[in-house]
């Protein structure tokens, strides 16, 4: 077991830690997977993840800890077939959308983590150090190329999991303010003017 997964494990060990919003929402991470699970998942995806996203699956749990709301199940829970997991959210970009020719996911980029409002934390699975790239729809319209929606992030997962070890907001590495468009409003409340600056994603700076 490596350091970073030994770390991960503490931490993930209190549900008030266990991911960012853990703090309002305590999370008991789901039991890890065995060998087993994991290779029937890398056989359903069609290649093999990092082996420190394969360690975090197999000795820290299968999603529920990390940034944002943490990552993904590996494998859904037959329980909870609703519930989003990496092979079914993978698989569904992987498909062509009839309302928009333009989208071709990137088959080496698996999701993995979620933010919310469909935005995803992706490791990409052609090197053995899984870069990590950020996948924001919003950022796109229809018939866009594909990569108006993706920013790297991280040069490895290894970095991604030491930065938010050591208390770094990720989220501030994936997003920046935007001021070409940012827009004045009134307070409906206070009645005072306000300057409202909404966010891109981050190009380059990878750590």
């Amino acid at each position: 077991m490596t350091n970073t997964v030994a770390k991960l494990r503490e931490r993930v060990a209190d549900p008030r830690l266990a991911t960012d919003e853990a703090g309002d929402f305590p999370v008991t991470a789901p039991s890890p997977l065995d060998d087993e699970s994991i290779a029937r998942a890398e056989t359903m995806l069609g290649r093999r993840l990092p082996d420190l996203l394969r360690d975090a699956y197999r000795h820290v749990g299968n999603g529920g800890f990390g940034p944002g709301y943490g990552l993904l199940r590996l494998l859904s829970d037959p329980r909870s077939p609703a519930e989003e997991s990496v092979v079914g959210l993978y698989m569904s970009f992987c498909s062509s959308d009839p309302e928009d020719a333009a989208w071709s996911w990137p088959v080496h980029l698996v999701p993995f983590c979620d933010w919310g409002c469909a935005i995803r934390t992706c490791v990409d699975c052609s090197t053995p150090e899984g870069a990590i790239i950020t996948f924001d729809p919003n950022a796109r319209d229809l018939g866009e190329p594909m990569s108006n929606s993706l920013a790297a992030t991280h040069s490895s997962i290894e970095s991604w999991f030491a930065d938010w070890l050591a208390g770094v907001k990720i989220w501030d590495r994936m997003f920046e303010r935007d001021a070409s468009r940012a827009v004045q409003g009134i307070n409906p409340v206070t009645k005072e003017p306000f300057d409202f600056v909404p966010t891109k994603l981050r190009r380059g700076g990878l750590t």
